[in-house]
């Protein structure tokens, strides 16, 4: 199997995915936001918020890999906007990158192939394959954050 061509092609909509979900989750706020002083009342606008959701990605690239026994260990980057919110209410729009380093079974444990199929539904194959990953790392540069509403 060719991994250049599974980790950059196959696995494109997995990775993007598997590492949004990731940013999107409310638990990593504090992490992403750590280095931001400038807001009024972060600490407690976090505890509050309810969900974030990423309304752009600007670019999205497997960094390194590397393979160790039956699992392949990858370096993933991604340009990402954030927005968060509290019940239905905007709360922060956050921008930056997220260098996640990650690791999924090799080939010979998982059927990867089954994203080169066209006729495939991405999320049920997606549901069951994420699974097979898991995260090892997680860093957050170039964090900017606009307050939307309070």
């Amino acid at each position: 199997m060719d991994l250049e061509h599974l980790l950059n092609d196959t696995l494109e909509e997995f990775f993007l995915q598997y590492v949004g979900d990731k940013i999107e989750e409310v638990s990593e706020l504090p992490e992403m936001l750590k280095d931001i002083h400038y807001l009024m009342d972060k600490q407690e606008l976090i505890a509050k918020t309810t969900r974030c959701e990423i309304l752009g990605i600007d670019n999205s690239f497997v960094d390194n890999y590397s393979v160790s026994g039956n699992e392949i260990h990858i370096e993933y980057e991604i340009e990402f906007i954030l927005q968060t919110f509290i019940d239905s209410e905007f709360i922060w729009r956050v921008q930056g990158c997220a260098q996640a380093k990650f690791a999924i079974s090799g080939p010979d444990l998982a059927d990867w192939l089954v994203f080169d199929e066209l006729d495939n539904d991405f999320f049920d194959y997606y549901e069951k394959y994420k699974e097979y990953a898991h995260f090892e790392k997680i860093t957050y540069t170039d964090i900017e954050c606009d307050t939307i509403s309070v």
